[in-house]
């Protein structure tokens, strides 16, 4: 356990993703993008990792089906405590103003913005906003000033248009106002656990909500953002506690020390006066491991054991780095968990020497200067 390691995880505390096969009784999970060679889960592993798997499925099932029924409440209580469909108030007598120098200008202009004009209010009427005869109306006789350049007119029922698109904008407030509040609801159950740049972001995008409309597809997005930040951070809180248990399993004491920054941390006392620290990140995709530079092969042998418990779990690890530096190739599997028809062959751990202290805790081939046999593995 010397050093500091770093573990990629390419499976088991993470989304699961699309390239995941689950096929001919294992799950095969590549890392071509580093050209590392695919590794399998077999057996109880692949047990676990599907289980979780399908608990997760479920549980989103299940949300998803209390976001819905959240949402409908919100619009049925606003529909009936709201007004019915706000009608234009359509003026009447205008009587024709002297022409001004820029009459012509601000006709044509206006002209010009009507077929933007009538798709906006269109969508009030469909969305069962606006009465939809009196909209009819007051574009119709703008449409018929606009010809007759009869300015005031036209500016009379375009201000009566918008006098009434206000006024839905004040009725459905009522209703925005209790959508946000509901996703301002979600976010604080979750934020606790959020990495500050995420919370952050995420609030921020909430706030913009309160002071600018937003869509039926933008307010969705929000809430299945929400629920996957939720869900990922059930992942790694499991992932914490089955690795705490790994550890208690060989008889180390290990516990949850909490999380920052959205990241798990756990303490595991290997060390007489020194203790390792192992921090699991908030995506899922890496471990990082904190201990001292030296370590007796008891300890190496434990942490081998403990580590291969763990994927026994349903996890994926590869051993990535070690002191910041890439480890060889044939390090990379150390952990992985030995096929029962393989692990006849004997294990030897290479002892690598140090100006310091030796270390060992590797597993190479017979062609390693330096090894022994390993025990209690």
């Amino acid at each position: 356990m010397s050093g500091v390691k770093t573990y990629a995880i390419t499976a088991g505390a993470a989304p699961a993703r699309a390239e995941t096969a689950l096929a001919a009784g294992a799950a095969v999970l590549g890392v071509a993008a580093v050209g590392i060679a695919v590794v399998a889960l077999a057996g109880s592993a692949l047990k676990a990792y599907q289980e979780r798997i399908e608990r997760e499925k479920e549980a989103a099932r299940q949300q998803e089906i209390e976001i819905k029924r959240k949402i409908a409440e919100i619009r049925r209580s606003s529909s009936t405590s709201g007004q019915p469909r706000v009608t234009v108030n359509l003026p009447k007598n205008i009587s024709r103003s002297a022409p001004a120098a820029d009459a012509a200008r601000k006709v044509n202009g206006l002209k010009s913005q009507l077929p933007k004009i009538r798709k906006e209010y269109q969508t009030l009427v469909e969305q069962q906003l606006l009465d939809e005869e009196t909209v009819r109306q007051a574009l119709e006789q703008t449409t018929q000033a606009l010809n007759e350049n009869n300015l005031a007119a036209a500016e009379a029922h375009l201000q009566a248009l918008d006098d009434a698109r206000i006024q839905v904008i004040q009725q459905s407030r009522q209703e925005w106002n209790a959508q946000v509040n509901y996703l301002h609801q979600r976010f604080s159950q979750v934020s606790v656990v959020l990495p500050s740049t995420l919370r952050e972001n995420l609030l921020a995008r909430i706030e913009k909500f309160k002071t600018e409309n937003f869509s039926e597809e933008e307010l969705n997005q929000l809430h299945s953002e929400i629920s996957e930040l939720t869900a990922q951070a059930g992942r790694i809180e499991e992932a914490a506690h089955n690795l705490v248990n790994s550890w208690q399993t060989v008889g180390y004491a290990a516990a949850i020390l909490g999380r920052d920054d959205g990241d798990m941390v756990i303490e595991v006392e290997t060390h007489e006066g020194v203790n390792t620290q192992m921090r699991i990140q908030f995506n899922g995709q890496e471990i990082n491991l904190f201990g001292p530079p030296e370590e007796t092969h008891s300890c190496a042998s434990r942490t081998v054991e403990a580590m291969r418990l763990f994927q026994q779990q349903g996890y994926q690890l590869e051993w990535t780095h070690l002191d910041n530096q890439p480890v060889p190739q044939e390090w990379r599997y150390l952990y992985a968990t030995v096929p029962q028809e393989t692990s006849a062959q004997p294990q030897e751990v290479v002892t690598i020497e140090t100006e310091a202290e030796p270390v060992s805790e590797y597993t190479t081939s017979q062609k390693s200067p330096r090894r022994q046999q390993a025990q209690g593995y």
